[in-house]
């Protein structure tokens, strides 16, 4: 099977494009969504065989973030749905092209696409029509204008404006294009591109909602597809892009929009017969020319086609589950016995702290260990005060790591019931940062660290009963005891900070493993 990558998989042209490959190619490819919502408030999550909640694109960590995906993962394919991402994820991006990604982004050498002016400028260049542009300087006082950021997306922060208006702002308009008045309606010609032909399929805009067609005529039209040709001729572009017109005071049409990527109305022309995602789909399959047009060579008759909407339930939720972090989520074991070590080194004493972490298992602490190996009371209270003052350091935090099944229980889990994460910490910042580093918190519902004291039970309880918890699983007797305070069930680990001899001392059964077979919900 391809291994396809969608990025900001919950557009409409990403749903629609996850949908025609699992209704028309369900054995060819397996389909992995990163976007920043969690999978069950995207529609495309049904869609999905595997997703990744993801930061910001604007965020420093979403790059590698990416290419972790498309490593692990063994992604074939990676398609971007915003121009952001275009740049990103080149077509010619040499960190995809050594792990053997390709991307059907536009090439980064595109310099006009950095904003609408630069593209203005060439489009203009190439024999383009584009609309009338004017200065702060140069327009008049009784003429309207149309006026649009230079880094613009779709309709955002578009208006129109009087002359006398623009002349009487404080603003420079040094980041705004100005443009004469174009008129209704509004066409979109949506193009496919291979082997240097074209096919192209044109939709009037009757209608629109938050800047996407809802109601349109679909027809062909040959004149503007010379247009996109002009552009294809002096321009590497990727095999789906779309060219926006409108017609000018002379009754002329004027290009007002390139988008060098997937539209949002791209399912209304499918509707009407026109495929372009099985014609993407044949490329990546690697079949002949012939197969790949095929679904774009229809003759399309003039028809009317309107979008409806449908709602669908993504998620039922069955319970709503707590995770303690530490111990349970989180193999912190080695970081406890590597600050006692580096504590104990300060102090000048050498003792051998492998055995600390299972000492404490069976319900010892730091002070109770240090006495058990001859360290005088007032010493063992010292180097006690100092490991707790450094243990939730960020140097030491690093050696933590996720228990092996970690990821696959919070995955499929998470499917159907809420999940929430609950742990105690003092240094809370650095707790939300580690588990943000970790790529744990999309799975959960809420996270919650509260303070670590004689009430964290107490503190923890609150949280479980703010939540409404089921079921907590942890691996202290604190959590246990929140457990009860806040009337939740709870599952004790073993292979934490308590052992299984610990938990049998109280007569409570425990989990030698986190795995979903192991936790048993059913009850």
């Amino acid at each position: 099977m391809k291994r396809l990558l969608l990025l900001s998989c919950g557009t409409n042209a990403c749903f629609h494009i996850a949908r025609i490959l699992k209704e028309k190619f369900a054995d060819d490819f397996y389909i992995i969504g990163s976007d920043i919502n969690k999978r069950h408030l995207i529609p495309t999550g049904k869609y999905l065989d595997e997703f990744y909640q993801s930061p910001f694109s604007a965020e420093e960590s979403y790059y590698s973030f990416v290419l972790a995906i498309c490593k692990k993962e063994k992604v074939d394919f990676i398609l971007p749905s915003f121009d952001s991402d275009q740049f990103l994820f080149s077509c010619d991006n040499a960190d995809l092209q050594k792990i053997g990604v390709r991307s059907f982004a536009i090439s980064s050498k595109l310099n006009f696409y950095h904003d609408k002016e630069t593209t203005n400028r060439f489009l203009e260049s190439v024999g383009i029509p584009i609309p009338k542009r004017f200065t702060k300087e140069n327009v008049e006082d009784r003429v309207a204008y149309f006026v649009k950021p230079v880094h613009g997306v779709g309709s955002a922060g578009t208006y129109k404006v009087t002359g006398a208006e623009i002349k009487n702002s404080d603003a420079d308009f040094k980041d705004k294009i100005i443009q004469e008045l174009c008129y209704e309606p509004e066409y979109t010609l949506e193009c496919f591109l291979y082997d240097g032909k074209i096919y192209s399929v044109m939709r009037e805009r009757i209608a629109s909602k938050s800047g996407v067609c809802t109601k349109t005529k679909i027809f062909q039209d040959k004149e503007l597809e010379q247009y996109a040709y002009k552009l294809a001729e002096n321009a590497e572009l990727p095999h789906i892009f779309n060219m926006q017109f409108m017609k000018n005071q002379y009754g002329e049409y004027v290009c007002t929009d390139l988008n060098l990527r997937t539209a949002g109305g791209m399912s209304l022309s499918y509707a009407a017969g026109w495929d372009e995602v099985s014609a993407l789909a044949h490329i990546m399959l690697g079949s002949d020319e012939k197969t790949i047009v095929a679904s774009v060579t229809n003759e399309i008759p003039e028809q009317y086609v309107v979008r409806h909407y449908e709602d669908s339930v993504t998620k039922v939720v069955k319970k709503r589950i707590a995770f303690d972090l530490d111990g349970t989520l989180l193999d912190s074991r080695k970081r406890h016995e590597i600050v006692m070590r580096d504590v104990l080194k300060k102090h000048g004493i050498n003792l051998d702290t492998s055995d600390l972490v299972t000492y404490k298992a069976d319900g010892h602490n730091n002070i109770d260990w240090l006495l058990s190996k001859g360290i005088a009371e007032d010493v063992a209270k010292k180097v006690n005060a100092e490991w707790v003052s450094l243990i939730e350091n960020a140097d030491y935090l690093s050696a933590d790591f996720l228990y092996s099944d970690t990821l696959d229980v919070l995955k499929r889990l998470c499917m159907e019931n809420d999940l929430f994460l609950i742990t105690a910490r003092s240094n809370k910042e650095n707790a939300y940062r580690q588990i943000k580093q970790l790529g744990i918190a999309h799975y959960f519902a809420g996270i919650s660290v509260v303070d670590t004291c004689t009430d964290t039970p107490a503190l923890k309880a609150a949280e479980l009963k703010k939540y409404k918890v089921d079921c907590f699983i942890g691996d202290t007797e604190a959590d246990y005891k929140a457990a009860q305070k806040s009337n939740s069930d709870f599952k004790a680990v073993s292979y934490g900070f308590r052992s299984e001899r610990y938990w049998n001392t109280y007569g409570i059964a425990c989990i030698a493993r986190i795995k979903v077979s192991d936790l048993d919900l059913t009850n």
